[in-house]
C-alpha cells in the first residue's frame, strides 16, 4: 500500500462510518406509557383499548400512536398513589422503567467487564434482570452486540465533537500490539488535548487490526486515513511513539503531507518524541546485562520462597523483601540452595544497586503519568538520571563502572542534547523556568552551558513568535471589516471640504504603513509576554501546585504565552497511554472470543477508554478491595523526583 498524494480524496468507510448501519437497524422507540399500559384485543377491528396495569381502568383510544389520555391518567394516578416514606426519600412508586436505559446500562456491564455477548442469554444473567425489573425483556447476544456498536457510534460522535471544540492543537500517542490469539498486528492511536477549562483529556481514537506488510507506509496511510475521518488532521500539533525502527519512516509521511498543508509549527521540529520510558528502560536492560550472574542468583533462590512461611512464620502474601537473615540461613543448611547463595560483598553490592536503579523507577513512575501534563517533568528526570550516571563514574563503586559506561553510552545516543521540545516546556513550568535550565546544565556541561541554554530559549522564542503571529492574524481578520469603514469615513471627510488627496501625496494612504510602524516601535520599546514570564520569580522548586491551573489563571496577563503553553504541556512523554489499551486487547481477545470482527473489538475498547475517562467506575460508587489498599502505591502524579 503507497501513502495517497495530498490531492487524493481519501475512502472514509472503512473503520469509522461502518457504524452507522447499526444505527440505521435501530428501531424506533414507542411510547413508554406502554410500560404501564396493556393492549387489549377487541372483537370490533375498528375499536381500540387499553387497560391501566395500576388500577385496571379501560380506556378507549383512536390510535395505538395517540397516548394523550393514557398519559393524563398515569400522571393523576402516580399523583394520588405516590407517598413519600418516613425518611422524605422518594417511594418506588416513583420508578419508571426505561427500555432504552436499562439496555444502555447492559452495554455498559458488557464493556467494562469485558464479559462475553453471550452473558445477556445466561439464565442467571436474565433471572437477575427480572428480579430487578419484572418489565425487562429479554435480549440475545446478537443484539446485544448490535446495542454496543450503536453505543460506541453514539460515544464516538460525542468524543469528535469534543475534538473540534479542542481550543488547542492535540497531541497523539501510538503503538502497535501484537495478539497472541489471532496473531494479528493491532494499532492504537491515542488523542490527548487541554480543553477549555484546562482540564487534560486523552481517549483513544482508533484500534484497529492491520493488514500486512506491517511496515512504515501502511502505518502511516491507516494513520492519516484516522485523522481525517476524525477531522483533525490540521489540528496535530506532536506524536509520541517507541523507538522502533519503522515509526521513523511512519513519522516522516504525514509530517511531511501537515507541512505541506501548513499545519505543522516550526517546520516539523517539534513534531516527534520519543517514549522516554521506552528509552529509560533499554538503559536499564544495558546495564542489568552485566550483572546477570547476581540477579541470576536471586531469582533462582526466590523458589525457596517457602522457608520464611515454614521456619520464620513470616508473612509471605506481601511482596518479596531483600530479607538477608532469612535467605543466608537457608543456604548455610541446603546444599540445593548454596549454589544461588549470595556472600556478604555480594549482598552489599545488591543494596547498592538497588539504589541506584531506584532513580530509574522513580522517574520512569512520573513519565509514564496520563492523567497530568508530563512534557514539563522530563528535563527534571531526566537531568536526574545523567547526573546519577555522571557521579557513580566518579565515585567509589568500582563494581558498578563497566555496567555504568555502557548505559551512558545509550544514554548519550538519545539524551546526550536533550529534547529541544521538552526543555522548551521545562521553561514553561513555573517551579523551574529559565534558572533551573541554567542550574542543570551548569552542573553537567561546566562553563560549556550557556550554549545550552541559548540554544534552547532561542528556539522557544521562535516557537513563540508563531503563536504571536498567529494571533495577530486571527485579530486582523476580525477587525478586517471596521478598518474598511473607517477608510471610507476619512475618504467623504475630505470630500466634503474639497480637499484634493492628491496634494496629500497623490493617491498613497499612509494609515497601513503608520500603523505598521507604530507595531514595530512598540515591539523593539516593550518586552515581550515571554520576557515578563522570564522575570517573574520562579515558585517554590518542589511547591505543590496545578500547572495547567496556573496557565489558566495567567492566560489574561499572558494571552499568546498561555496558548504555546497549553499546547506543549499537552505533549506525552511515553506511550503509556496508548499501552494500556493493549492490557484491555488481552482480555477482550481471548482463546473463546478470537472470531470478533475488528469493528467489534474497537467498539469494545474505546467505549471502555472513554468511560473510564468521563470517570465511569467514580460515578457508581466502586471501590477497591481493602486488601489491595494495603499495597497501594503514592500516586506518581504528586511523586518529587
Amino acid at each position: 500500500m503507497t501513502m495517497a498524494s495530498s490531492n487524493t480524496p481519501i475512502p472514509m468507510d472503512d473503520g469509522f462510518n461502518e457504524y452507522e448501519s447499526a444505527l440505521k437497524r435501530q428501531k424506533s422507540t414507542t411510547s413508554k406509557v406502554w410500560d404501564e399500559m396493556t393492549k387489549l384485543e377487541c372483537e370490533n377491528k375498528n375499536e381500540l383499548k387499553a387497560q391501566c396495569k395500576h388500577c385496571k381502568t379501560i380506556f378507549s383510544t383512536k390510535s395505538f400512536s395517540e397516548t394523550s389520555n393514557l398519559i393524563r391518567h398515569l400522571d393523576s394516578y402516580l399523583k394520588k398513589t405516590t407517598q413519600p416514606s418516613p425518611e422524605s426519600v422518594p417511594s418506588i412508586k416513583n420508578y419508571k422503567f426505561d427500555v432504552d436505559e436499562c439496555r444502555q446500562a447492559i452495554s455498559s456491564f458488557l464493556v467494562c467487564g469485558k464479559h462475553s455477548f453471550r452473558t445477556a442469554e445466561e439464565p442467571g444473567f436474565r433471572y437477575m434482570m427480572i428480579i430487578f425489573s419484572p418489565n425487562f425483556k429479554n435480549i440475545s447476544r446478537h443484539t446485544a452486540a448490535r446495542d454496543v456498536l450503536m453505543y460506541y457510534a453514539k460515544e464516538r460522535d460525542h468524543v469528535k465533537e469534543e475534538l473540534a471544540r479542542a481550543p488547542g492543537l492535540i497531541c497523539l500517542t501510538f503503538d502497535n500490539w501484537n495478539s497472541e490469539h489471532t496473531n494479528d498486528e493491532y494499532i492504537c492511536i491515542t488523542a490527548h488535548w487541554i480543553d477549555k477549562d484546562w482540564k487534560l483529556q486523552k481517549g483513544i481514537i482508533r484500534f484497529r487490526a492491520l493488514f500486512p506488510p506491517y511496515d512504515g507506509l501502511n502505518i502511516a496511510d491507516e494513520l492519516v486515513l484516522c485523522l481525517s475521518q476524525w477531522g483533525i488532521d490540521k489540528k496535530i500539533f506532536s506524536i509520541t511513539f517507541d523507538n522502533a525502527s519503522y515509526n521513523d519512516v511512519m513519522v516522516f509521511c504525514p509530517k511531511n503531507r501537515f507541512y505541506a498543508n501548513r499545519a505543522i509549527l516550526c517546520g516539523g521540529a517539534f513534531f516527534q518524541v520519543r517514549c522516554c520510558a521506552h528509552i529509560l528502560y533499554f538503559i536499564v536492560k544495558v546495564g542489568l546485562e552485566l550483572v546477570d550472574d547476581v540477579v541470576g542468583k536471586i531469582r533462582n533462590g526466590i523458589r525457596f520462597y517457602d522457608v520464611a512461611d515454614k521456619s520464620f512464620h513470616l508473612n509471605v502474601t506481601k511482596n518479596l523483601r531483600q530479607d538477608v537473615y532469612v535467605l543466608d540461613y537457608w543456604g548455610q543448611r541446603d546444599k540445593d540452595y548454596q549454589m544461588f547463595a549470595l556472600s556478604n560483598e555480594e549482598w552489599r553490592n545488591v543494596a547498592i544497586l538497588c539504589k541506584f536503579l531506584k532513580v530509574f523507577y522513580n522517574v520512569t513512575c512520573v513519565f509514564s503519568g496520563s492523567n497530568y501534563p508530563t512534557a514539563n517533568l522530563y528535563f527534571r528526570g531526566v537531568w536526574k538520571v545523567h547526573k546519577v550516571l555522571l557521579d557513580i563514574v566518579k565515585g567509589h563503586y568500582s563494581f558498578l563502572t563497566p555496567m555504568v559506561k555502557q548505559m551512558q553510552e545509550k544514554f548519550n545516543k538519545y539524551w546526550a542534547e536533550y529534547s529541544l521540545i521538552l526543555s522548551c516546556a521545562a521553561i514553561l513550568d513555573p517551579h523551574y523556568k529559565l534558572n533551573y535550565v541554567q542550574y542543570c546544565f551548569k552542573t553537567i556541561y561546566g562553563i560549556h552551558a550557556s550554549d545550552f541554554v541559548e540554544t534552547n530559549l532561542s528556539n522557544l522564542r521562535l516557537l513563540f513568535d508563531e503563536y504571536v503571529k498567529k494571533s495577530k492574524s486571527t485579530s486582523s481578520s476580525l477587525a478586517g471589516s471596521s478598518n474598511v469603514s473607517d477608510k471610507n469615513l476619512v475618504d467623504s471627510g475630505l470630500d466634503e471640504h474639497n480637499v484634493n488627496s492628491s496634494d496629500f501625496g497623490g493617491y498613497f494612504d499612509e494609515s497601513d504603513d503608520y500603523k505598521r510602524y507604530l507595531d514595530e516601535s512598540s515591539t523593539r520599546s516593550e518586552k515581550s509576554q515571554l520576557d515578563i514570564y522570564l522575570e517573574e520569580p520562579e515558585l517554590e522548586l518542589n511547591s505543590q501546585i496545578d500547572v495547567l491551573d496556573y496557565w489558566s489563571k495567567s492566560s489574561v496577563q499572558h494571552n499568546e504565552l498561555s496558548l504555546l503553553a497549553r499546547d506543549l504541556l499537552a505533549i506525552p512523554i511515553s506511550t503509556v497511554a496508548s499501552e494500556s489499551a493493549f492490557s484491555m486487547g488481552k482480555k477482550v481477545i481471548t482463546p473463546l472470543r478470537s472470531s470478533l470482527k475488528p469493528k467489534t473489538i474497537q467498539a469494545v475498547v474505546c467505549l471502555d477508554d472513554w468511560m473510564r475517562a468521563k470517570g465511569f467506575s467514580t460515578e457508581i460508587g466502586c471501590k477497591k478491595d481493602d486488601e489491595d489498599d494495603e499495597d497501594d502505591e503514592d500516586d506518581v502524579s504528586s511523586a518529587a523526583f
